[in-house]
């Protein structure tokens, strides 16, 4: 979610419960858990579509990540007063939302599942969605640099190269490839 406004998320614990509000400046410092969303989408050939993160961006400048992720944000939950209830629906509403935002897209999406936090991966609590589109994508200049669709070799090719990926980008294809996702 974009907005001039700083927007606060949720720092939650080990069972994704509901800790305190904070901003994402806090969250990030300090690598507290919050809850995002991430997007895996494929277009009609199977091809992998995934984007670059801005050179601007806080985390992860320039390097290739899922196809679309987001911040489950305070505007998110429709009663901020109780951020731990009904957390399928403002997930599913997350993910939709920033395929939308990032790629320009609206697709039907697929829960594939929900994971804590990974040391040495990743400090969110996320879910993880797949969908399909062809396109055409725009890119939300703000937040993303670049939008390519991958074939398994180009795939391949990008994650045993020196090219900029995301630990989390690795760590998702890696555990959908071993369900044949």
């Amino acid at each position: 979610m974009t907005s001039g406004a700083p927007v606060r998320v949720a720092v939650v614990d080990a069972d994704n419960r509901f800790l305190r509000w904070t901003d994402r400046e806090e969250v990030h410092a300090k690598r507290l858990p919050h809850r995002s969303a991430q997007v895996l989408l494929r277009d009609g050939r199977g091809r992998v579509v995934l984007q670059r993160r801005h050179a601007a961006k806080r985390t992860y400048p320039l390097c290739w990540d899922m196809s679309a992720s987001g911040h489950v944000e305070e505007p998110d939950y429709p009663d901020p007063t109780r951020p731990d209830h009904d957390l399928d629906a403002i997930y599913d509403a997350v993910a939709a939302r920033e395929l939308h935002e990032e790629l320009g897209v609206r697709a039907p999406l697929t829960r594939l599942g929900a994971f804590a936090p990974e040391p040495g991966v990743h400090y969110e609590h996320l879910v993880l969605y797949r969908g399909v589109h062809d396109g055409p994508y725009r890119a939300q200049p703000e937040e993303v640099a670049d939008i390519r669709a991958f074939d398994a070799a180009e795939l391949a090719a990008l994650l045993a190269s020196d090219a900029p990926v995301t630990e989390s980008l690795r760590w998702l294809l890696r555990w959908a490839r071993d369900r044949g996702l």
